[in-house]
């Protein structure tokens, strides 16, 4: 049996996601040659399971060697418009993710209301990382109808398409960050609050002063602080400095640009 032949074997008999997902990256690493042929076949395959590893290691070969994208393109569409099995979906969505050509939207905006979590986390990632800019209205609507997903991860990979990757500024999307501001998913929150931050919205600064009075502070939140440059926020980061709970180069951006120093100095230099 040829080595590819026998990694896939170990990576569709294993349960162990860290341990499969190690023999995908030693498939990919080690048996290049004849990648495509056998996943184009394993997708077509009659079992869930063997599509789904397809769909996977297709996601990771399109990001290793950008040159197969096309026939990657080609064959993951196909697969994607016959499947019906979630977990393949769900692989088959986020592989399109990573090929990133915006043209396959069309066929992942319908799945945003798919009753897997794991189809619409798929889609979240999609839609946030494929979607031109500036978003176009399915994009933004599905983004903002995904940011208030019962699943947090999913949450998540929303707010993070509305709030950071996205320049989007509406009163929808102000809206929808603003109602994550206070989730119950730390990222989420952090996520949301930095987009707010970023859109210069007043409606964040509370929040961030409640966020960096938290033990759980992280990066993101003080990075938020920074972006709204809002005096308010200066006593909630000068105990954050004392406290040594953050990055000391983070909460001291923070603070010069909550004081007007950063802006002082640029237009003395």
């Amino acid at each position: 049996m040829r080595p590819l032949d026998v990694r896939i074997e170990a990576a569709l008999g294993t349960f162990d996601d860290a341990c499969r997902w190690e023999l995908i990256d030693g498939i990919l690493t080690e048996c290049p040659d004849d990648v495509m042929e056998v996943v184009a076949g394993l997708l077509v395959d009659e079992t869930e399971r063997s599509r789904t590893l397809a769909a996977d290691v297709l996601g990771r070969l399109v990001v290793t060697d950008p040159e197969v994208r096309p026939a990657a393109l080609t064959i993951l569409v196909a697969a994607l418009v016959r499947e019906t099995e979630p977990a393949s979906v769900a692989s088959i969505v986020a592989a399109l993710g990573h090929v990133g050509d915006p043209g396959v939207l069309g066929f992942v905006f319908p799945l945003a209301g798919d009753t897997s979590p794991a189809v619409r986390l798929a889609v979240a990632f999609t839609v946030a990382t494929v979607s031109p800019q500036p978003l176009s209205p399915e994009a933004c609507e599905a983004l903002i109808a995904l940011s208030r997903d019962e699943d947090p991860e999913v949450r998540d990979w929303a707010t993070f398409g509305l709030g950071t990757l996205s320049d989007a500024d509406s009163p929808d999307v102000r809206a929808a960050l603003l109602a994550r501001a206070e989730d119950t998913y730390r990222d989420t929150r952090a996520e949301a609050l930095f987009g707010l931050a970023v859109r210069r919205d007043p409606r964040a600064v509370p929040h961030l002063i409640r966020a960096l009075g938290s033990p759980s502070v992280g990066g993101l939140m003080v990075d938020a602080a920074a972006a709204a440059a809002d005096p308010r926020l200066l006593p909630a980061l000068w105990a954050l400095q004392h406290a040594g709970r953050a990055d000391a180069v983070r909460v001291r951006r923070a603070i010069d640009r909550c004081s007007g120093r950063e802006t002082r100095q640029r237009l003395v230099s």
